[in-house]
């Protein structure tokens, strides 16, 4: 027990101050290091035989704080969120979108795109079925995509930024 309270006194201002910055809540924080303390608490027949047993605090608190943030995450009830009825998902009617320009590639564009993007034909399979290249492959693929891309912008305004598409224009809107 001695062990126990002597890397407590240690390194409890140094853990507190740690909960405070990661929880922004005073009580937040004290209940993660009374629950903390409770644990060690319960294992203080062993915690004499730790070599370190600060830094075994440290982790217990850093993990006790990730299963609190855990728990927050799967709070929300699946049943609080809603959808509105009247406008499709985003990724719906970018689907619907895909579908009204695919027919404006040509035949060899909407085929691999159709096959290796779609339908989750591997490149090497595309390239074996078709008897090209696993380059040729390649190539054909990226021209096909480059080609969707600007049909996508230019029928559909999607945009794009560094994370991918951005936004774009619905078929609702037009």
């Amino acid at each position: 027990m001695k062990c126990l309270m002597k890397a407590w006194s240690e390194a409890e201002p140094l853990l507190y101050g740690w909960l405070i910055k990661q929880t922004n809540n005073q009580h937040e924080a004290e209940d993660i290091m009374q629950e903390v303390f409770l644990k060690a608490m319960s294992n203080s027949q062993r915690f004499c035989t730790l070599d370190d047993g600060k830094a075994w605090l440290f982790t217990m608190t850093k993990n006790h704080f990730i299963d609190k943030l855990r728990q927050k995450l799967h709070a929300t009830d699946i049943n609080d969120l809603s959808a509105s009825d009247s406008v499709a998902p985003v990724m719906t009617q970018l689907q619907q979108c895909l579908a009204k320009v695919l027919p404006k590639l040509s035949d060899s564009e909407r085929d691999i795109i159709e096959q290796c993007d779609l339908n989750g034909l591997t490149q090497l399979e595309y390239a074996e079925q078709q008897q090209l290249s696993l380059s040729a492959t390649k190539a054909r693929l990226r021209r096909a995509r480059m080609q969707l891309e600007k049909v996508l912008t230019t029928e559909c305004k999607v945009k794009r930024d560094e994370a991918g598409v951005c936004c774009f224009k619905s078929l609702a809107e037009k």
